[in-house]
């Protein structure tokens, strides 16, 4: 299974965020915040964001406390966000191997409540296969969405939600959908 285009997840973000700007402005703010947190913030921050954008996508209402969803299943989250990261003890770009691997892991522990070992297996089993253009699909998304840093940090309120709604279209036709 590969992932859609980057053009197309790129621009499902731009357009998603244009039409719900004012929906996901407070729910994506909570979840950043908690990025704030030394060391481990991000590997709660992500699964808010991505729930956020998940919910924009299918026509519900995100609230500010789905940016705090990654405290629910608090040690799944963790252990999720150290197998994106892991590759880069190994070596640096094996961070983006991982991060592309295991990335959509996060989305099936928020919707689907898969324990971190499933949501694992999961992913092995239907992204590693294909695991180049989804490391290429989450990389481009990932520069887009921190390029915001680049205008004295306040732009990636923009561009950060580009990204995670990209993360999340692609989860939505690939993991999300109902098994066949």
């Amino acid at each position: 299974m590969n992932p859609p285009s980057i053009g197309e997840g790129l621009s499902v973000g731009w357009n998603t965020l244009k039409e719900h700007y004012q929906a996901l402005l407070v729910p994506m703010l909570c979840a950043f915040v908690l990025s704030f947190i030394p060391i481990v913030g991000g590997f709660f921050a992500l699964p808010g964001m991505l729930l956020v954008s998940l919910k924009i996508l299918r026509g519900q209402t995100p609230e500010a406390n789905d940016g705090f969803v990654g405290f629910q299943a608090l040690m799944d989250n963790l252990v999720m966000g150290l197998l994106q990261i892991c590759g880069v003890i190994a070596c640096c770009i094996g961070g983006w191997v991982t991060h592309g691997l295991f990335l959509l892991g996060t989305l099936l522990i928020v919707d689907k409540g898969l324990s971190w070992s499933d949501a694992k297996d999961r992913c092995m089993e239907e992204i590693w296969p294909n695991i180049l253009p989804w490391v290429l699909y989450v990389l481009v998304l990932g520069l887009v969405g921190a390029s915001g840093i680049i205008l004295c940090g306040i732009g990636i309120v923009a561009t950060l939600p580009i990204a995670t709604i990209g993360w999340a279209y692609a989860y939505e036709k690939t993991l999300g959908a109902p098994r066949r």
